[in-house]
């Protein structure tokens, strides 16, 4: 953000990626609860639970405003004729960031035959701002075309992403278990670190399960995984998990996405793999890069 979905109290860390609904998570969520209101005292606990049920409000409130705005963009891949892009019906990722502010956002994806072409983060302020803002970003192999409300907003010219084979990747399985086993092994050997414009440094998290999966047999993608680093559960960069066929082989690639302006370096292995550089604003707006911005929308024009 320029200043399977992963629930929004991994942020709190009350409840895991992998937590589900059950005994062991509804037992968890119950000692949290009685310890606040034995700690804190019976006015404190009111306090901490109002602040929940304003931050439940926004979180709502905001998937409402994204979701209406994700909803008005029409993406088509350059072309004779041009292919309509499909938006996934549910956002992917729910996320927030305590450190830049009160901000809630969501991640949404717009797809050919079910393979990501667009991902888009929306999101809206509460504090210390109150704007909604929209980034995306291609991982399109061609020419992409968007438009909102009729009106042209971003053509991009070049490929989203440039895709490098994974080194000393274990064979493609064809077990679909096998295959996250491993892509998820492949994602813990990256490590990303984001400087800002400020040059503050920091080390990027990764979340532990892919935000979505892809892939079928009948296409050169047997299997696709996309993965987030995040600062809080803010997405700052993706990295995509590929198991595809090269004639009669398979092996697995990834590719990675800014979704900011700002720098990162990613290594594999302790090696370098990916660098990105700070963006001039004009650069993050002029509506012709594979990855842009668009906004800010004030409140009342956020859905529209």
């Amino acid at each position: 953000m320029n200043q399977t979905t992963s629930p929004w109290l991994v942020a709190g860390g009350l409840v895991g990626p992998r937590c589900v609904v059950g005994p062991r998570c509804v037992g968890a969520g119950w000692l949290v609860l009685v310890l606040a209101v034995c700690v804190m005292g019976p006015a404190e606990a009111d306090d901490a639970t109002l602040d929940a049920t304003g931050t439940e409000a926004r979180v709502a409130d905001a998937l409402r405003i994204t979701t209406d705005a994700a909803r008005q963009y029409d993406f088509q891949v350059a072309g004779s004729p041009p292919r309509t892009l499909r938006l996934h019906p549910a956002s992917i990722l729910k996320w927030s960031n305590p450190v830049a502010g009160e901000v809630y956002g969501n991640v949404y994806l717009w797809t050919d035959q079910g393979r990501p072409q667009v991902i888009g983060s929306l999101f809206q302020w509460y504090s210390p701002m109150t704007h909604g803002s929209h980034e995306f970003h291609s991982v399109s192999s061609e020419p992409l075309v968007a438009s909102r409300g009729g009106v042209r907003v971003w053509t991009t010219s070049a490929p989203g992403v440039q895709w490098h084979p994974v080194a000393q990747s274990p064979s493609v399985a064809d077990s679909p278990a096998v295959r996250l086993r491993h892509a998820r092994a492949i994602s813990r050997d990256f490590q990303i670190e984001k400087t800002d414009r400020d040059g503050v440094s920091r080390r990027l998290r990764l979340l532990a399960q892919p935000v979505f999966r892809y892939g079928d047999d009948a296409s050169d993608v047997i299997d696709g995984m996309l993965f987030v680093f995040v600062q809080g559960t803010d997405p700052e960069v993706f990295l995509m998990v590929e198991a595809k066929r090269n004639g009669a082989q398979a092996q697995w690639q990834f590719a990675l996405v800014r979704m900011n302006s700002v720098s990162f370096v990613a290594s594999y292995q302790d090696q370098e793999v990916w660098r990105t550089e700070i963006w001039p604003w004009s650069k993050v707006k002029n509506g012709r890069e594979t990855y842009t911005s668009i906004g800010p929308f004030e409140r009342d024009s956020v859905g529209r």
